[in-house]
């Protein structure tokens, strides 16, 4: 199993191209895949590659409803490139792909919305370096590693979302959905593609049959097309609707797929019955093996050749067995039901009862939504008009994501306060309160596609965390996510005749929280030690006497406080690692 690697050079300001030593530490030699007067690609061998005159799209590209990645465009396809510097790949193509085309004297760089090809940059005195991998652009650029605290800190706050600036001096990042130009020396970065045009009141689908089927034919092509590029996928199967969702379209998408089941010593993470439910319906071989702390290792960094701390430490379990059970299997890549909460709307919010009150007030679809959320949240429906009545003319309509800030120093606390948030937490005046909640979901699902399965040792692939998916997700109304006793209804709908009852009526959902704590408690001393005399410490991030209290304190986690514990213990960990 291996990735794709790729480093390019555009010069600047009418300097030379520098030369790219090919020998790099990758799994193969970087290879010329494409030579011009305006920048120079090198990368892999088994790196995709679609090639013009013009420029070169890296990675899997498809057409709109192709399942096939393209190998080559027309002179018209590339032609439409160029006029529209970029943008028209993120309209009429989707994939996981960074393309690099010369317009005029101007070089275009696009990163694919929710591509997980990666894209980092660095700029230099004399070019700017672009590559898929941090040491790739390190060696390119002749760079050096250099944490900077600021963003380190506000990498903690806000653990799912993707900044530009990463945790690494002069180390930025091309996210999902943006344009890099070069012209003239002058470098300018760009959003091309967001989720507010989806919300778009005439573009929402109201029929509840029409946004099913619509829901069910963009899940299906975007697992068909992405195991289309595999031999044999392994699928990580939790039970969990999301995860069986993937498994039917794997079926029916006819892959050659086994299924891997992880099961905790705790039940709250044991889901095998619900899983072997699915193996047995979709016809596929299940793994189960045990998810044990004896595989995690807090002292080291998953994420240590990333330019930021995503990568949390109780997945190097997942990880380690995942890859174990890969190569057993022949398996060259693995598959997931990443992403699936947050791009199929899984909330209990009173935003999408507002959007029932703004749209057409108490009618019939508000009161079946008011009873489906009831049902879930268990609320009675004085207090739901209430509440419901209040976030639509009352209380802003952009969604809350608190900063995790609770074991920063006071200091940085008062200074996050004013840090800009994700432009998609920041919806349009015209937007619904639920259809924005949406969107602020997706910011989480951003970062773990293109970032978090970058911290994997093997191809990890969340085909629902992929824009055809979250595009027909976005067109559907809020209120037509919710069902009596079901979050998710529009998904559970789609799939209902793929699946087993058990799976679409289920309401139970399996949790990593006890096995992180079980983490914490087997790793006490270390951490504490970790912590209290570390990077962290030392930079005057953290705040030691809150967290010399909480380790005096010997009483087990009994609250959610230990999972912000844990991310500092992730960055800790990676801060050490870039020595």
């Amino acid at each position: 199993m291996m990735r794709e690697h790729f480093v390019a050079i555009v010069p600047l300001a009418g300097r030379p191209l520098p030369a790219i030593d090919p020998s790099r530490p990758c799994p193969d030699n970087l290879l010329p895949k494409f030579e011009g007067d305006h920048f120079r690609i090198h990368g892999t061998s088994g790196l995709r590659a679609v090639v013009s005159p013009a420029g070169a799209i890296l990675g899997l590209l498809f057409d709109r409803g192709q399942r096939r990645p393209a190998d080559r465009l027309s002179d018209a396809d590339w032609a439409g490139i160029a006029a529209s510097r970029g943008r028209i790949l993120t309209e009429r193509y989707w994939g996981s792909y960074v393309a690099i085309v010369g317009v005029g004297d101007d070089v275009a760089i696009v990163r694919a919305p929710f591509g997980d090809l990666a894209c980092y940059y660095h700029q230099g005195a004399d070019a700017l370096y672009i590559a898929s991998d941090l040491s790739l652009l390190l060696e390119a650029a002749r760079s050096s590693r250099r944490i900077s605290a600021d963003h380190v800190s506000r990498q903690i706050a806000w653990p799912d979302h993707r900044f530009r600036e990463t945790c690494l001096a002069d180390i930025k990042e091309l996210r999902g959905g943006e344009r890099l130009t070069v012209s003239e020396g002058d470098i300018r970065v760009e959003s091309i593609w967001t989720p507010w045009p989806f919300i778009d009141p005439g573009r929402q689908l109201e029929d509840g049959i029409e946004a099913g089927r619509r829901l069910r034919d963009a899940v299906g092509l975007a697992v068909a097309a992405r195991s289309a590029a595999c031999r044999r996928p392994l699928l990580l199967l939790s039970g969990g609707l999301d995860s069986s969702v993937t498994a039917a379209c794997l079926r029916a998408a006819g892959a050659d797929f086994s299924c891997l089941n992880l099961r905790a010593d705790d039940p709250l993470s044991d889901e095998t019955r619900y899983a072997r439910c699915v193996a047995d319906t979709v016809g596929a071989d299940l793994s189960v093996e045990r998810l044990a702390a004896d595989y995690v290792d807090v002292r080291r960094s998953g994420a240590a050749h990333l330019p930021y701390p995503v990568h949390r430490c109780f997945t190097q379990a997942q990880d380690a067995i995942a890859q174990q059970v890969a190569t057993r299997l022949r398996a060259d890549a693995v598959f997931d039901g990443g992403g699936g909460d947050n791009v199929f709307f899984a909330s209990r919010s009173v935003s999408m009862l507002a959007d029932c009150l703004l749209t057409a007030g108490f009618d019939r679809r508000f009161r079946s939504a008011a009873e489906a959320l009831g049902d879930l949240a268990q609320v009675g429906m004085p207090r739901l008009v209430a509440k419901a009545m209040h976030r639509a003319w009352w209380r802003t309509r952009t969604p809350r994501h608190a900063a995790a800030d609770q074991f920063l120093s006071p200091d940085l606390r008062r200074e996050l306060g004013r840090t800009t948030a994700h432009e998609w937490l920041q919806p349009p005046p015209s937007a619904l309160p639920g259809r924005a909640a949406h969107v602020g979901l997706l910011v989480p699902a951003q970062s773990m596609v293109e970032a978090v399965n970058a911290g994997a040792p093997y191809e990890a692939v969340s085909p629902l965390a992929s824009q055809p998916v979250i595009e027909a997700c976005l067109r559907i109304p809020s209120w037509l996510w919710l069902a009596r006793g079901r979050d998710r209804a529009a998904a559970r709908a789609a799939f209902q005749e793929r699946l087993p009852a058990a799976i679409v009526d289920r309401r139970s959902k399996g949790t990593p929280t006890t096995f992180v704590a079980q983490i914490l408690e087997r790793n006490r001393i270390t951490i504490r030690d970790m912590l209290l005399g570390g990077w962290l410490a030392g930079q005057g991030l953290i705040d030691t006497a809150a967290l010399s209290r909480l380790f005096n304190d010997d009483t087990p986690a009994h609250d959610l406080s230990f999972v912000s514990l844990m991310t500092l213990v992730d960055a800790e960990a990676w801060a050490r690692a870039q020595g």
